[in-house]
């Protein structure tokens, strides 16, 4: 079920009617294509930059001068948000790269190909992060077999590509290994019920922050060749670095592998709204890049990334007014 986020639950929220109708074109009865058109967007559970993301898209669209009403909405996460987008229940959601790809292909936790989402733009990338107790004397990724590490749920996209990237690079995975939710990593070290384990973060992680400044942790570096080939097989996949003082026993850059978010509509949606919705976003980029320190890397180059799921039309139109696309 999804809710509605009112403004007395998190008050950087912006959940006042706001909008955008720059563009002119109008339907067969004269009226312009976006009117009577409401902008619902779902973003995720009632925390993380998926909000950040939501409110800065809120704001890009008043700034210009829109008159649609934008309201964000929480919901359980991206195969919620997929399975709503292609119903029609929500206009626009963020959704992580594996579960677009996925379910436009039809794949598990998908029991059919969904082959009406289209992709606007990304944002931010949710990365594999390695967590590892400073006694548990793991030195490097390759050292996990055999070890108390958690993976995430066994039913769960986390632990299914935790999964496939052990597999990958030959670390078997033995009866020691924890299938607790990833979000619970922080509590099962606070209580050394594991000696590490992943969770799938967008950095910097405020949560992440306040469990390394309380106890002595190590961020593993996720690296190798079978790496690579992973990233080179599953297209959602890219090479991503975790910055280094951003957290406290964290000195250099620790790299790893990690998904885009991205801003996720149905084909359906006038191509007139989704212009104008992509047209105040880049308008806005700095102002994305201000408001969150997960978006400090946004430019429209890093946006805009070939992917497996298309454009949506609309989107593809304001990338040939300005330059951006071009045909094969």
């Amino acid at each position: 079920m999804f809710k509605v986020l009112k403004t007395g639950l998190i008050t950087a929220l912006l959940l006042a009617l706001v909008g955008c109708s720059d563009s002119n074109d109008e339907t067969a009865d004269g009226e312009p294509e976006t009117k009577n058109v409401r902008l619902n967007i779902a973003l995720g559970k009632v925390e993380g930059v998926n909000y950040a993301a939501g409110t800065a898209v809120c704001v890009a669209l008043k700034k210009s001068g829109s008159e649609l009403p934008c309201k964000l909405m929480a919901s359980e996460g991206s195969k919620q948000n997929v399975l709503a987008i292609s119903s029609g229940q929500v206009d626009l959601a963020l959704v992580r790269g594996d579960y677009a790809f996925q379910a436009w292909h039809g794949k598990k936790p998908f029991a059919k190909r969904h082959t009406n989402l289209r992709v606007l733009l990304s944002m931010h990338h949710e990365v594999a992060t390695l967590l590892v107790n400073s006694n548990s004397k793991i030195l490097s990724f390759s050292q996990l077999a055999d070890k108390t590490i958690n993976i995430g749920s066994k039913t769960s996209n986390n632990g299914r590509m935790v999964k496939k990237l052990l597999s990958n690079c030959n670390i078997p995975v033995g009866d020691k290994f924890s299938y607790e939710e990833s979000s619970k990593l922080p509590e099962l070290l606070v209580k050394d019920a594991v000696d590490g384990g992943f969770e799938w973060l967008t950095h910097p992680d405020e949560k992440t922050k306040i469990l390394t400044g309380d106890k002595p942790l190590q961020f593993l570096p996720i690296t190798g060749y079978c790496v690579d080939q992973l990233i080179s097989e599953a297209l959602y996949l890219d090479r991503v670095t975790i910055p280094g003082g951003i957290y406290k026993g964290l000195t250099s850059d620790s790299p790893s592998i990690g998904s885009k978010v991205w801003l996720v509509a149905n084909s359906d949606l006038s191509e007139a709204v989704i212009y104008d919705v992509v047209k105040a976003i880049f308008s806005e980029v700095e102002q994305f890049r201000r408001s969150d320190p997960a978006f400090y890397h946004l430019s429209p180059r890093k946006m805009l990334s070939s992917f497996s799921v298309p454009f949506h039309i609309g989107a593809v139109q304001y990338f040939i007014k300005e330059g951006w696309y071009r045909e094969n």
